[in-house]
């Protein structure tokens, strides 16, 4: 089995997905805990707001999306596992 150029870049669009996801998994982290404190210092200063419901929504929702899928994609993870596993086999 070969692979064509267009599954090459796919595959390689993958590769660099895969590992941009271990610095872009701290940004939103942050991002989204940086989010609930300013929800805490919005209802602190002014009391309770429907529009800090945002900020407390977007900070939870991000902070359980990295938490949840912290090592990424395991699909994706497998997959490239299996193609550098088929490499390997092909270049030996």
């Amino acid at each position: 089995m070969t692979f064509t150029e267009d599954e090459k870049r796919m595959i390689n669009w993958l590769r660099q997905q895969h590992t941009c996801w271990r610095t872009n998994r701290i940004i939103i982290l942050l991002g989204s805990v940086a989010l609930i404190g300013i929800g805490i210092l919005e209802v602190s200063r002014h009391g309770f707001q429907w529009s800090d419901i945002l900020l407390f929504a977007f900070g939870a929702y991000g902070t359980s999306y990295t938490l949840g899928c912290w090592s990424g994609r395991p699909e994706i993870s497998l997959l490239l596992k299996l193609v550098e596993v088929y490499e390997k086999e092909s270049s030996a």
